[in-house]
Protein backbone atom coordinates (compact mmCIF):
# COMPACT_ATOMS: atom_id res chain seq x y z
CA UNK A 1 0.00 0.00 0.00
CA UNK A 2 1.31 3.43 -1.00
CA UNK A 3 0.78 5.91 1.85
CA UNK A 4 2.14 9.46 1.98
CA UNK A 5 2.33 11.76 5.02
CA UNK A 6 2.58 15.41 3.99
CA UNK A 7 3.98 18.08 6.31
CA UNK A 8 3.99 21.79 5.43
CA UNK A 9 7.10 23.63 6.64
CA UNK A 10 7.87 26.65 4.48
CA UNK A 11 10.30 29.35 5.63
CA UNK A 12 11.53 27.12 8.47
CA UNK A 13 8.34 27.42 10.53
CA UNK A 14 9.02 27.86 14.28
CA UNK A 15 12.21 25.71 14.28
CA UNK A 16 12.36 25.33 18.08
CA UNK A 17 8.91 23.74 18.07
CA UNK A 18 9.51 21.70 14.91
CA UNK A 19 12.50 20.09 16.62
CA UNK A 20 10.06 18.73 19.20
CA UNK A 21 7.13 17.78 16.98
CA UNK A 22 8.76 16.37 13.86
CA UNK A 23 10.44 13.39 15.59
CA UNK A 24 6.98 12.20 16.69
CA UNK A 25 5.67 12.60 13.13
CA UNK A 26 8.62 10.73 11.64
CA UNK A 27 8.35 7.96 14.23
CA UNK A 28 4.69 7.53 13.32
CA UNK A 29 5.51 7.38 9.59
CA UNK A 30 8.27 4.84 10.14
CA UNK A 31 6.04 2.65 12.30
CA UNK A 32 3.02 2.69 9.96
CA UNK A 33 4.73 2.61 6.56
CA UNK A 34 4.04 6.18 5.43
CA UNK A 35 6.51 8.02 3.21
CA UNK A 36 7.06 11.60 4.37
CA UNK A 37 6.66 14.43 1.88
CA UNK A 38 8.01 17.63 3.43
CA UNK A 39 6.50 20.62 1.59
CA UNK A 40 9.11 23.38 1.72
CA UNK A 41 8.64 25.33 -1.53
CA UNK A 42 5.81 27.53 -2.72
CA UNK A 43 3.69 26.49 -5.71
CA UNK A 44 0.75 28.87 -5.09
CA UNK A 45 2.42 32.26 -4.45
CA UNK A 46 -0.80 34.24 -4.94
CA UNK A 47 -2.37 32.61 -1.87
CA UNK A 48 -1.44 32.51 1.83
CA UNK A 49 1.24 29.98 2.76
CA UNK A 50 -1.31 27.64 4.33
CA UNK A 51 -2.83 27.13 0.86
CA UNK A 52 0.35 25.27 -0.11
CA UNK A 53 -1.31 22.28 1.54
CA UNK A 54 -3.14 21.93 -1.77
CA UNK A 55 0.13 20.58 -3.19
CA UNK A 56 -1.14 17.24 -1.85
CA UNK A 57 -3.39 17.09 -4.93
CA UNK A 58 -0.43 16.60 -7.25
CA UNK A 59 2.16 15.19 -4.83
CA UNK A 60 -0.22 12.53 -3.55
CA UNK A 61 -1.76 11.52 -6.86
CA UNK A 62 -1.97 7.74 -7.15
CA UNK A 63 -1.41 7.05 -3.44
CA UNK A 64 -3.76 4.74 -1.58
CA UNK A 65 -3.81 7.13 1.39
CA UNK A 66 -2.68 10.72 1.88
CA UNK A 67 -2.35 12.23 5.31
CA UNK A 68 -1.67 15.90 6.00
CA UNK A 69 -0.26 16.77 9.39
CA UNK A 70 0.57 20.27 10.60
CA UNK A 71 4.18 20.87 11.57
CA UNK A 72 3.05 21.77 15.10
CA UNK A 73 1.29 18.44 15.78
CA UNK A 74 2.50 15.83 18.25
CA UNK A 75 1.58 12.22 17.44
CA UNK A 76 1.48 9.73 20.29
CA UNK A 77 3.63 6.57 19.90
CA UNK A 78 0.50 4.41 20.16
CA UNK A 79 -1.65 6.27 17.65
CA UNK A 80 -2.91 3.65 15.15
CA UNK A 81 -2.30 3.51 11.42
CA UNK A 82 -5.01 5.74 9.92
CA UNK A 83 -5.36 3.31 7.02
CA UNK A 84 -6.89 0.86 9.51
CA UNK A 85 -9.46 3.30 10.91
CA UNK A 86 -10.44 5.56 7.98
CA UNK A 87 -12.95 4.02 5.59
CA UNK A 88 -11.77 4.46 1.96
CA UNK A 89 -15.03 6.15 1.02
CA UNK A 90 -14.64 8.77 3.78
CA UNK A 91 -12.60 11.88 4.39
CA UNK A 92 -11.28 12.02 7.96
CA UNK A 93 -10.18 15.02 10.01
CA UNK A 94 -9.32 15.92 13.56
CA UNK A 95 -11.43 19.08 13.98
CA UNK A 96 -14.30 20.83 12.24
CA UNK A 97 -16.64 23.80 12.66
CA UNK A 98 -19.61 25.45 10.94
CA UNK A 99 -18.34 26.91 7.67
CA UNK A 100 -21.08 29.58 7.84
CA UNK A 101 -19.39 31.03 10.94
CA UNK A 102 -16.38 32.05 8.86
CA UNK A 103 -17.67 32.37 5.29
CA UNK A 104 -20.87 33.42 3.52
CA UNK A 105 -21.75 29.84 2.63
CA UNK A 106 -25.19 30.88 1.38
CA UNK A 107 -23.47 32.59 -1.58
CA UNK A 108 -21.88 29.36 -2.81
CA UNK A 109 -24.13 26.80 -4.49
CA UNK A 110 -22.09 23.80 -3.34
CA UNK A 111 -22.52 24.69 0.33
CA UNK A 112 -26.21 25.43 -0.18
CA UNK A 113 -26.81 22.17 -2.03
CA UNK A 114 -24.78 20.12 0.45
CA UNK A 115 -26.52 21.60 3.48
CA UNK A 116 -24.22 20.14 6.14
CA UNK A 117 -22.41 23.42 6.94
CA UNK A 118 -19.08 21.66 7.55
CA UNK A 119 -15.78 23.53 7.79
CA UNK A 120 -12.61 21.44 7.95
CA UNK A 121 -9.73 22.38 10.24
CA UNK A 122 -6.67 21.29 8.30
CA UNK A 123 -4.28 20.39 11.13
CA UNK A 124 -4.76 16.66 10.48
CA UNK A 125 -6.62 15.35 7.42
CA UNK A 126 -6.72 11.92 5.77
CA UNK A 127 -8.01 10.93 2.34
CA UNK A 128 -7.91 7.78 0.25
CA UNK A 129 -7.65 7.35 -3.51
CA UNK A 130 -11.47 7.52 -3.59
CA UNK A 131 -11.58 10.92 -1.88
CA UNK A 132 -8.46 12.51 -3.39
CA UNK A 133 -10.55 15.26 -5.00
CA UNK A 134 -10.67 16.90 -1.57
CA UNK A 135 -7.25 18.41 -2.40
CA UNK A 136 -8.27 19.88 -5.76
CA UNK A 137 -7.06 23.51 -6.04
CA UNK A 138 -9.86 26.05 -6.13
CA UNK A 139 -11.26 27.81 -9.21
CA UNK A 140 -11.26 31.01 -7.10
CA UNK A 141 -8.64 33.69 -6.56
CA UNK A 142 -7.50 34.71 -3.08
CA UNK A 143 -9.34 37.99 -3.54
CA UNK A 144 -12.58 36.10 -4.19
CA UNK A 145 -12.02 33.92 -1.10
CA UNK A 146 -11.44 37.00 1.05
CA UNK A 147 -14.63 38.61 -0.26
CA UNK A 148 -16.58 35.55 0.88
CA UNK A 149 -15.13 35.70 4.41
CA UNK A 150 -17.26 36.85 7.33
CA UNK A 151 -15.61 39.81 9.11
CA UNK A 152 -13.44 38.70 12.03
CA UNK A 153 -13.56 41.16 14.91
CA UNK A 154 -10.61 39.61 16.77
CA UNK A 155 -7.42 41.63 16.99
CA UNK A 156 -5.18 40.74 14.02
CA UNK A 157 -1.81 39.21 14.92
CA UNK A 158 0.71 36.72 13.53
CA UNK A 159 -1.86 33.91 13.72
CA UNK A 160 -5.10 35.78 13.08
CA UNK A 161 -5.34 37.73 9.84
CA UNK A 162 -9.07 37.38 9.18
CA UNK A 163 -10.96 34.31 8.01
CA UNK A 164 -10.03 34.97 4.39
CA UNK A 165 -6.45 34.10 5.30
CA UNK A 166 -7.47 30.46 5.94
CA UNK A 167 -7.70 29.61 2.25
CA UNK A 168 -6.69 25.99 2.88
CA UNK A 169 -9.63 25.37 5.20
CA UNK A 170 -12.01 27.08 2.80
CA UNK A 171 -10.69 24.97 -0.09
CA UNK A 172 -11.10 21.60 1.62
CA UNK A 173 -14.54 22.56 2.95
CA UNK A 174 -15.53 23.76 -0.53
CA UNK A 175 -14.49 20.44 -2.10
CA UNK A 176 -16.16 18.35 0.61
CA UNK A 177 -19.44 20.11 -0.22
CA UNK A 178 -18.86 20.18 -3.98
CA UNK A 179 -18.37 16.42 -4.21
CA UNK A 180 -20.75 15.52 -1.38
CA UNK A 181 -18.08 13.43 0.32
CA UNK A 182 -18.80 11.45 3.47
CA UNK A 183 -16.59 12.11 6.46
CA UNK A 184 -15.59 10.78 9.86
CA UNK A 185 -13.50 11.78 12.83
CA UNK A 186 -9.86 10.75 12.85
CA UNK A 187 -10.18 9.45 16.42
CA UNK A 188 -13.14 7.04 16.49
CA UNK A 189 -12.75 6.50 20.23
CA UNK A 190 -12.72 9.32 22.78
CA UNK A 191 -9.70 7.84 24.55
CA UNK A 192 -7.68 8.35 21.35
CA UNK A 193 -8.19 12.13 21.32
CA UNK A 194 -5.10 12.82 23.48
CA UNK A 195 -3.03 10.90 20.92
CA UNK A 196 -3.04 13.93 18.60
CA UNK A 197 -1.97 17.21 20.18
CA UNK A 198 -2.02 20.44 18.18
CA UNK A 199 0.42 22.51 20.22
CA UNK A 200 0.42 25.69 18.12
CA UNK A 201 -1.35 28.36 20.18
CA UNK A 202 -0.17 31.72 18.82
CA UNK A 203 1.87 32.11 22.00
CA UNK A 204 5.29 30.65 21.20
CA UNK A 205 6.54 30.19 24.80
CA UNK A 206 3.23 28.53 25.69
CA UNK A 207 3.43 26.23 22.63
CA UNK A 208 6.94 25.13 23.59
CA UNK A 209 5.86 24.57 27.18
CA UNK A 210 2.88 22.42 26.15
CA UNK A 211 5.03 20.39 23.73
CA UNK A 212 7.76 19.71 26.28
CA UNK A 213 5.27 18.86 29.00
CA UNK A 214 3.37 16.47 26.71
CA UNK A 215 6.52 14.70 25.57
CA UNK A 216 7.65 14.34 29.18
CA UNK A 217 4.31 12.78 30.11
CA UNK A 218 4.44 10.40 27.15
CA UNK A 219 7.98 9.34 28.04
CA UNK A 220 6.73 8.04 31.39
CA UNK A 221 4.05 5.78 29.88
Amino acid sequence: MNKILHVLNINDFFPELFELTFPTIKAYADRTGFTINLITERKFPDYPINYEKMQVYKDGEGADYNMLCDADMLIHPHFPDVATIVKPENVAFNDNYNISHKYYADRIKYFVRDGRDVGIATNFVVTSSLTHDLWEPLPLTQEQISELAVPNDSEPDEWNRGWGHYADEFALSFNLAKYGMKYQGICPEDWQRPFLIHVGTGDKPKSLRIARQTLEEWSRL
